[in-house]
């Protein structure tokens, strides 16, 4: 929309003396158009203007138009200013060249900041959309519509039903991508209850797993910044070419640095995949453990007394009475003096807990 605020008027100087003459420096063509808005050099016109006709003889009256600043100087002072001018200019052009450099850098380092952050946030939900997806292919998906059902009744309270089936909504719509099949957990001011939502995932979520459909994805899609994708016609340029394999190896690299985000998040204790892939809680310690693979959780002390958490993989090969395995561990796991075959107390208050003597299946 046109504007004739005077704030504008500058910028169609500019844009006129670039037009008019190509490559001309901006900081001259600025400079010609700042100085054609202020008549600096305007020249002084004489313009008669017809009087009155009652006045005597009609006669007319010359008026003087208002010169620019230039020309009201007098001849010495113009002379002398334009040689201060020149003498001044290198320094005053360095002076302006050094701090549009600075300018031009801290845009720079605030714009890779800012793509830096976008980057980090991408890197972390392509990390969680990585755990949701193997929590699908783990024993705490749930995979098919029978399934679902019987996983769910077989959850006892209804905070644990509610909870589950948020977490099977989420794996689809995070880790497999589906945004566009959200569905919210409440609606002005209305809680969606735990049926309502368990009937969204078998009617409209599970159905989406068929190959003739979405299907399940193998790994999570990343969405870059990168050009816009037009309609192409004849053949790519050799720059186009050279955007879109940058953009690739670009992609690649950051997905690289988002499972290696996932694995420095585990190692520092602020997420576990393995404790979203477990099953339900078991409900008694019994037989049908024995076989099962496991892992426990003990608190080591370091030579230096570093208190260090470690899980111990092994195999559950009987169960005792009052809840106590018996457990060959894996023998990368052991120590010098540790024995390969111990008998050790599973409490299912702290199955899948982060707390000394803490036990799971192992899903890995």
């Amino acid at each position: 929309m046109a504007t004739n605020d005077p704030a504008e008027s500058p910028f169609a100087l500019l844009t006129q003396q670039l037009q008019s003459f190509g490559r001309v420096l901006g900081i001259h063509a600025s400079a010609i158009g700042q100085a054609r808005m202020n008549g600096d050099f305007k020249t002084a016109k004489k313009t008669a203007t017809r009087t009155n006709a009652k006045k005597v003889n009609k006669a007319s009256k010359i008026e003087s138009e208002k010169e620019g600043a230039w020309h009201s100087l007098p001849k010495e002072m113009r002379e002398s200013l334009l040689l201060f001018a020149l003498s001044v200019a290198p320094a005053v052009r360095q002076a302006e060249k050094k701090a549009l450099d600075k300018q031009r850098l801290v845009k720079k380092e605030k714009q890779d900041m800012l793509r830096k952050r976008k980057l980090i946030a991408v890197q972390t939900e392509y990390a969680n959309a990585l755990t949701y997806i193997d929590m699908f292919h783990s024993p705490a998906g749930w995979k098919t519509r029978k399934e679902a059902r019987t996983k769910f009744n077989a959850l006892g309270s209804k905070t644990a039903k509610l909870d589950a089936v948020k977490e099977q909504i989420r794996i689809r719509v995070i880790g497999f991508g589906w945004k566009d099949l959200h569905h919210p957990w409440s609606k002005d001011g209305y809680e969606y209850t735990s049926e309502e939502l368990l009937e969204y995932l078998l009617t409209k979520l599970i159905p989406e797993q068929a190959k003739s459909k979405r299907g399940i994805p193998a790994k999570p899609t990343m969405t870059l910044p990168s050009r816009k994708q037009t309609m192409q016609l004849g053949t790519k340029t050799l720059d186009v070419v050279d955007l879109d394999a940058a953009y690739k190896e670009d992609k690649e690299q950051a997905i690289e640095e988002a499972i290696g985000l996932r694995d420095r998040l585990e190692n520092d204790g602020k997420s576990d995949r393995y404790e979203k892939c477990q099953p339900p809680k078991p409900k008694k310690i019994d037989s049908s453990l024995e076989g099962a693979k496991i892992e426990q959780l003990w608190i080591l002390t370091e030579p230096d007394g570093t208190k260090v958490r470690q899980w111990y993989q092994g195999k559950v090969v009987a169960v005792k009475k009052r809840s106590k395995v018996r457990i060959k561990w894996n023998s990368e796991c052991l120590r010098d003096g540790d024995l390969e075959i111990t008998e050790e107390r599973f409490l299912i208050s702290k199955f899948n807990k982060h707390v000394e003597e803490g036990w799971r299946f192992n899903v890995e």
